[in-house]
């Protein structure tokens, strides 16, 4: 006998997750292209360039294709800047993590230079609200000479800041659910004591 299937629903949570996970990659791959810029090159995390970064070299190399008319020469020099401070990135991230210096977390987007101007702010809102802004005024500045640098520069701050908000958040909900598993051994340490105990 034939067992009826049960149509898949429209938005399964594989989906959503594949769609997110899709989102979360274009969004580091344009972060990451700006952030080389924007934070200390010895401070990033062991693992934190790969793919995204291949991948924001490419978007650098086309984004010019959606610009007929504009000249491509100021994305290209951009494209030699990133490369120049991508390699450094990695050279000083690997010189750090040979001497034994600090080790963040592998997959750490670096700690922002702004730091050193905006001390009594806390990195997150470094990352998610004074960089963007910095950026915008930046890609103003830059508008005169490249409008297609500029809307690249404005987008890939933007990037830069939800990928930092995503992480934050993510960071934030495993703090509670350590949390809450916490309360709830501790919770279970106390009953199992009461009960050793006879009360």
């Amino acid at each position: 006998m034939l067992q009826r299937q049960e149509p898949e629903p429209v938005a399964s949570q594989k989906g959503i997750n594949n769609a997110l996970g899709v989102m979360t990659f274009v969004f580091r791959a344009f972060a990451v292209t700006i952030e080389v810029f924007l934070r200390r090159p010895d401070s990033f995390g062991e693992r934190y360039f790969g793919l995204q970064a291949a991948a924001g070299f490419m978007l650098i190399l086309i984004w010019p294709a959606f610009w007929e008319g504009h000249s491509p020469g100021p994305m290209l020099v951009f494209l030699a800047l990133y490369w120049l401070a991508l390699l450094i990135a990695r050279l000083r991230t690997k010189w750090r993590v040979r001497r034994g210096g600090p080790q963040p977390h592998t997959l750490y987007n670096g700690a922002p230079t702004l730091q050193k101007v905006w001390r009594r702010s806390p990195e997150q809102r470094i990352k998610t609200v004074i960089e963007p802004l910095y950026l915008v005024f930046m890609a103003l500045c830059v508008a005169i000479m490249s409008v297609p640098l500029a809307t690249y520069m404005a987008l890939a701050g933007i990037c830069a800041a939800a990928s930092s908000g995503m992480s934050g958040a993510l960071q934030h909900r495993r703090t509670m659910d350590l949390h809450d598993a916490f309360v709830e051994q501790r919770g279970s340490a106390e009953a199992f004591r009461r009960m050793r105990d006879g009360r």
